[in-house]
């Protein structure tokens, strides 16, 4: 038992990882680094912006062929092959001196996410199916112990080298990258396979038709849109109403160990409050976290904005995904969960270029409002969820 018990920490450390080079490095990183990268390339705000989109881009167009992919090659060699997408995004960012050309690697990084995180998530239910909460709130955790992580490195690295700091950065999450795809090699393992309850799932059509599942995808969009330019533009709008630039790493830092618990904690939360309710509150408080700092751009402002950003954020990934898995059958929800995730992934995309191209022309408090007025309609959409739904055993393989 304690054998097996040591086996299921090292499997869920190694996701952890995982998820931290495809999830925090390769996506949100992004943020911490596009004021120096953005200077380094002598870029604007619309053109900074663009290069987050073409990185959700490159998730949003694969995200669909990763699970074709992965049933023809396995988990594991799909999770390998993305990790190495990755690695040749990151070195080729850390050499480039071409806008174009960070365009194209940019791009890679998405593709290399969308074949990492799909398969790594069903590796880790498949091989613990009665702990599927827990290992879920771990994964989505990695985004605040890389956001943390990157906190701390970026502003320290631009006190050395300022001109080559965000040069250094993509060759740290190479290295880093590098290292976590030998670690995969030699610890995750494809589920072996076994008898189980072969559910007839119903007509895609009919999920995609669902109006509840609509509705929880339309959340889930609007979630990916306000998270993306938040991670992307936050520290830009902070360095430009002057704070100064180590001390909005470290509310970006702080603001990362909160989100390391929150995905744990909501979770916890939803199943005494309800999924509904819980999601009511934890968008609520995001609500306010985005308005603040638009009506009050100072130290204050900025570190509310933080505290509550990472007390709340990753959180409601995991409330939005388990309430997406309660308006279907349970043979259904995998279905439901890649549709509500598309709806995000297009949230995603559009966000960083329609930010940038409002930052360009309106400044960052109108890109902040616009972003806090799309948070308050999914606030909206989210009190019109029934609150009847109800999965019959959140942590069994039929329930959830």
């Amino acid at each position: 038992m304690g054998k097996e018990q040591k086996a299921s920490y090292l499997y869920i450390i190694t996701g952890v990882l995982i998820a931290l080079v495809a999830i925090s490095f390769a996506r949100l990183s992004y943020g911490i680094v596009l004021p120096l990268m953005k200077d380094g390339l002598s870029i604007s705000y619309k053109s900074a912006g663009f290069l987050g989109t073409i990185t959700s881009f490159g998730y949003l167009i694969t995200i669909i062929f990763s699970g074709v992919l992965s049933t023809k090659w396995g988990g594991k060699n799909t999770i390998l092959f993305g990790l190495l997408l990755i690695i040749v995004g990151f070195f080729n960012l850390s050499i480039t001196h071409s806008y174009w050309s960070s365009s194209f690697f940019m791009f890679v990084l998405g593709i290399g996410t969308a074949f990492v995180f799909t398969p790594l998530v069903a590796i880790l239910i498949e091989w613990f199916p009665h702990q599927r909460g827990l290992v879920i709130g771990w994964v989505n955790s990695s985004a605040g112990i890389g956001l943390l992580f990157v906190g701390i490195l970026v502003p320290f690295l631009n006190e050395i080298y300022p001109v080559t700091s965000w040069r250094l950065t993509w060759k740290i999450f190479c290295i880093c990258s590098i290292l976590v795809f030998f670690v995969t090699i030699f610890i995750i393992k494809n589920p072996p396979l076994k008898d189980t309850v072969i559910y007839q799932s119903s007509p895609t059509k009919k999920i995609y038709t669902n109006r509840k599942v609509i509705v929880v995808g339309l959340i889930y969009g609007i979630v990916g849109l306000t998270f993306i330019v938040q991670s992307i533009f936050m520290m830009s709008f902070m360095l430009e109403a002057g704070l100064n630039q180590q001390f909005a790493g470290h509310l970006i830092a702080i603001s990362g160990v909160l989100s390391i618990f929150s995905s744990p904690i909501w979770g916890g939360v939803s199943d005494r409050l309800g999924r509904r309710n819980a999601l009511i509150l934890a968008i609520g408080l995001n609500f306010l976290s985005t308005i603040i700092p638009v009506l009050f751009p100072n130290t204050i402002g900025f570190s509310v904005n933080q505290v509550i950003q990472g007390a709340v954020a990753t959180g409601i990934f995991t409330l939005v995904q388990a309430l997406s898995t309660e308006q279907v059958s349970p043979q259904d929800t995998p279905i439901a969960f890649s549709y509500v995730t598309f709806y995000f992934a297009v949230g995603q995309f559009i966000g960083p270029t329609l930010a940038g191209w409002i930052i360009d022309y309106g400044g960052f408090k109108s890109t902040f409002f616009l972003s806090a007025i799309c948070m308050f309609i999914g606030f909206y959409l989210t009190i019109k969820i029934s609150a009847g739904s109800k999965i019959d055993n959140p942590i069994s393989t039929k329930g959830v």
